[in-house]
């Protein structure tokens, strides 16, 4: 059975090693192997004479937490142990075209469901065609009924607590994945500005190797570094693959690497109107990570809070204004770095339309940037210890601490949603006493670093479009679920990747 398993290097010389015959290619996640899986691949096997099964590697697998239910090892070991399968690879990509470009197999075999190319939400299929074809080969759809491994393990494995499976049968009483997709639907109609200071994630990956002989310290050796676009830089990213149009006004030093950043990292669909102020560096926070398990062992931060001490904040004002109107939508993501206060703070409370406000506390502003401070917005969404800064309190237990909040805002009408990292989040609609809670959805962290950005991202459009209450921390909550699986803000979740584990979860 362990022959059957080749890496990358087999498939390359598989077609070489066997002319004169047809390789087959089939490509999936097969979580748990069941009666369609079997009916794919003979009806595959029926177009060739060699089947060659590659599976998505686990890291890639976008079905929500506790996905895959077997790591990849496993999965190629059950496939393998198939007579009907004559060899098997695990691919370390999110598509399948590196596995067909080095297999070039002679038919590459896909399911009924992918025969409609325009339903496929990830674009996927049309690369993978694409791809076999370069190599000489042909797509071909089989047509046998079909099954999901989703359905069996919600169904059968159990994989969620008490808590998320409350919570699913709340989004299934509402309407389930049909009543989700609506909602996404009104999103993609939307507008947004994102209003807030520009953050730049520097990881700089070590290999630690022991205590310094000068000093008891750590020491690490250096190996590669990496710039990833943060603040709300990262939230306009979110955005940007779910409504039909996203701005982002900010400000920046000018630096060089900065104005880089923004061409290699920025989604190219995003208007950024941004006033340079020379001499106050753009906000940056350098990380050193240890490579083998992405663990945090020092942090550096090159912040400043004085810009309009130096620079006069009228221009910044006049971009707010000349794109604001009664119809706006404005995200306004407060980091505490300096960018809200005085004029600035008065021009975006005076602002049209519907505003979500995020307000951070940091190691570099912690008790300096309440949320009261803001005096105008319809939707609020802080942590915890956020709220304790703005109220003076350390011991309220964070469920009444969130009630209060709630309670604080009624007269300005405005929901509030409150993160409590591991334990949820719990929403609270404007002008209501009512409170919806749902669990988290994260397993498997890489990284929390922006998980509570993304949460705020989703959320805040979620109500301005009047999603039902109960859907707003569920969906906020999958969706930075997906964040901690990404390192800082390297990449975001897009909108097929948030459909593609909303299902798996609700199936």
């Amino acid at each position: 059975m362990e022959k059957k398993i080749l890496d990358f290097e087999g498939l390359r010389s598989l077609r070489d090693r066997n002319t004169g015959k047809r390789l087959v290619h089939c490509h999936g996640v097969f979580d748990v192997l069941h009666a369609g899986h079997l009916a794919y691949f003979q009806s595959a096997k029926n177009y060739g004479d060699i089947l060659v099964v590659t599976l998505t590697a686990d890291e890639y697998v976008n079905k929500g937490p506790g996905r895959p239910y077997f790591n990849a090892a496993v999965r190629a070991r059950m496939i393998a142990a198939l007579e009907i399968v004559d060899f098997v690879a695990i691919n370390k990509f999110p598509l399948a075209v590196p596995a067909i470009n080095a297999l070039r197999p002679h038919f590459y075999v896909k399911g009924p469901d992918y025969k409609n190319r325009g339903s496929d939400i990830t674009g996927g299929i049309l690369e993978e065609e694409a791809a076999a074809e370069k190599g000489g080969g042909k797509l071909v759809f089989t047509e046998d009924a079909t099954f999901s491994s989703s359905t069996l393990i919600n169904k059968y494995f159990t994989p969620w607590t008490d808590e998320q499976q409350k919570s699913i049968l709340a989004i299934h009483a509402e309407g389930g994945f049909e009543r989700v997709e609506e909602i996404l639907n009104l999103l993609s109609q939307e507008t947004a500005q994102v209003i807030g200071e520009p953050i730049v994630d520097t990881y700089r990956f070590c290999q630690p190797e022991n205590i310094s002989s000068k000093s008891p310290s750590v020491s690490a050796k250096f190996l590669y570094e990496e710039n990833y676009t943060g603040g709300a830089l990262a939230i306009a990213n979110h955005l940007s693959d779910f409504l039909k149009e996203v701005s982002l006004v900010t400000t920046h030093g000018g630096e060089d690497y900065f104005k880089a950043l923004l061409k290699e990292k920025m989604d190219p669909r995003i208007r950024i109107a941004a006033q340079e102020l020379p001499n106050i560096p753009t906000p940056r926070k350098t990380r050193y990570i240890s490579v083998e398990k992405s663990q945090r062992i020092f942090e550096i931060t090159d912040l400043r809070s004085d810009q309009w001490a130096q620079h006069s904040p009228q221009t910044f004002c006049r971009m707010l204004e000349d794109t604001n109107s009664k119809n706006s939508t404005s995200i306004v993501a407060d980091f505490g770095h300096g960018l809200f206060e005085d004029e600035v703070l008065e021009c975006v409370g005076s602002l049209n339309g519907f505003m979500g406000l995020n307000v951070q506390t940091n190691s570099s502003n912690f008790g300096f940037n309440p949320f009261t401070k803001h005096k105008k917005f319809s939707f609020l969404s802080i942590d915890v210890r956020e709220a304790r800064v703005a109220y003076q309190n350390r011991k309220i237990p964070a469920l009444e601490l969130a009630y209060k909040i709630s309670r604080d805002l009624a007269e300005l009408g405005a929901g509030v949603a409150v993160t409590r990292g591991s334990y949820g989040a719990s929403y609270f609609p404007g002008g209501t006493n009512d409170e919806f809670s749902a669990p988290a959805f994260a397993d498997s962290v890489v990284d929390a670093t922006g998980a509570g950005d993304a949460f705020f991202a989703m959320t805040s459009m979620l109500v301005k479009v009047g999603c039902p209450p109960v859907m707003v921390p569920f969906l906020g909550n999958v969706f930075a679920g997906l964040k901690t699986r990404i390192i800082g803000n390297k990449a975001s979740v897009t909108r097929a990747q948030f459909i593609k584990a909303v299902s798996a979860i609700l199936k």
